[in-house]
């Protein structure tokens, strides 16, 4: 028998990566196995409307939206803009009254608060009194350490100390404190987020990955006896991805025949460590498409971010057989091993610089390590399906409901 779960996710796309592509993958994984009831905002109602028809499970879904303006949809996507919480705060309100609404037609056996990913708002679900609940995956916690600081200005590096003073306290609050202590299941993003909330309850606390892979049924036929070693860097041109980290290590492999493509930030918005930085291509917004076109074609991805739960481009990279170059640091920290990748320590930037230019001349001058690195992606990749998401989801809450 299904059992009748509500999902709380704010963030919901077919169409979209992120919170909103994580959101929409969850659902319709755990969907293969239960009859869901999603809350969402509703920004992407058209796509989800039109997508849930091609779905052999579509007819375990229905979804509530409860929409906000345009106004509070661009705070939620600016990154570091704390207004969205006060907003986002009353939509977890209204998000409650839709779950009792639900609750007074429909026999509900699980309540499930799946995204916003960050511990900050965990919603109100919980306050629902004699139906489980499962809160994660939980993200948030950390920060980025002291020495890379210097490469943000005064003014950033002060906000960047003030926001992980505010996170190391947050937690605490009584708000957050009740769902920690209300909710059945805590789900960790990583294991930085799992030591943090461990020290709140007696039960053990899981640890699966907000992101997932899709495996392609081909793999690709890149070529291992190449003549240039073509790297991939994604994402935005914000600090915490420290892309002039990328940058300054590409100025030390000038000699090298090396090329890195730059996806999702413009060259008027870089800054090149100084002029003799050729081996560069830069490429602002392109479509989904093409961006699977650049990993095809690509060797390496080097992933220099300095702060996030999972960075979602690390498994989409595993999947299509690209190893890892990144931090030993947050999700991508647990995911990348020497079979599929490279991890370097948090040390300073200076270290970060040289200790992946050493990785990367190391590859160039052997490709036989980068096609098993390769063939290690793609069976990394195989572990965190989201499929294997939905079975593992399933089984969380026949538990939880063999309890009651």
């Amino acid at each position: 028998m299904r059992p009748n779960v509500i999902i709380n996710a704010y963030a919901c796309s077919p169409n979209k990566g992120s919170e909103p592509g994580m959101g929409w993958n969850w659902i319709i994984s755990i969907s293969k196995f239960c009859n869901i009831h999603i809350i969402t905002e509703g920004e992407w109602k058209t796509e989800i409307e039109e997508s849930i028809t091609d779905l052999p499970q579509g007819i375990n879904l229905t979804f509530y939206y409860l929409p906000v303006s345009d106004k509070i949809r661009n705070m939620c996507w600016n990154q570091g803009d704390w207004r969205f919480y006060y907003y986002y705060h009353k939509w977890q309100k209204r998000a409650l009254k839709q779950a009792e609404v639900i609750c007074e037609t429909v026999s509900i056996d699980i309540i499930h608060q799946l995204n916003m990913v960050g511990y900050r708002e965990p919603g109100m679900l919980w306050k629902i009194k004699d139906i489980p609940v499962v809160w994660g995956p939980i993200g948030g916690f950390g920060g980025i350490p002291t020495p890379f600081l210097k490469s943000f200005s005064n003014k950033e590096a002060i906000k960047q100390k003030i926001k992980q003073a505010i996170n190391n306290i947050q937690v605490y609050t009584p708000y957050i404190q009740k769902a920690i202590k209300k909710s059945d299941v805590l789900i960790a993003c990583n294991s930085v987020a799992k030591n943090k909330l461990q020290h709140f309850r007696k039960d053990k606390v899981l640890v699966i990955s907000e992101a997932g892979s899709l495996i392609s049924s081909n793999k690709n036929t890149r070529n291992y006896n190449f003549e240039t070693l073509k790297i991939l860097w994604i994402g935005r041109n914000i600090k915490s991805k420290a892309l002039s980290i990328a940058l300054e290590t590409m100025t030390e492999l000038n000699d090298l025949n090396i090329e890195l493509n730059v996806l999702g930030v413009d060259k008027s918005e870089a800054h090149l460590p100084n002029e003799e930085t050729q081996n560069v291509n830069f490429h602002s917004w392109i479509p989904h498409e093409e961006v699977q076109n650049f990993f095809n074609s690509s060797h390496l991805l080097l992933f220099t971010s300095l702060y996030e739960a999972t960075g979602t481009v690390v498994l989409e990279s595993l999947a299509k057989g690209v190893p890892v170059i990144c931090h030993d640091t947050c999700g991508q920290g647990d995911i990348i091993d020497s079979m599929c990748g490279v991890k370097v320590p948090m040390k300073s930037v200076d270290y970060s610089i040289q200790t992946f230019s050493k990785e990367i001349r190391n590859l160039y001058f052997n490709k036989n390590l980068i096609k098993s690195l390769s063939d290690g992606a793609y069976a990394k990749a195989k572990e965190f399906q989201w499929e294997n998401k939905g079975k593992l989801m399933n089984d969380i809450y026949f538990n939880l409901l063999n309890k009651k």
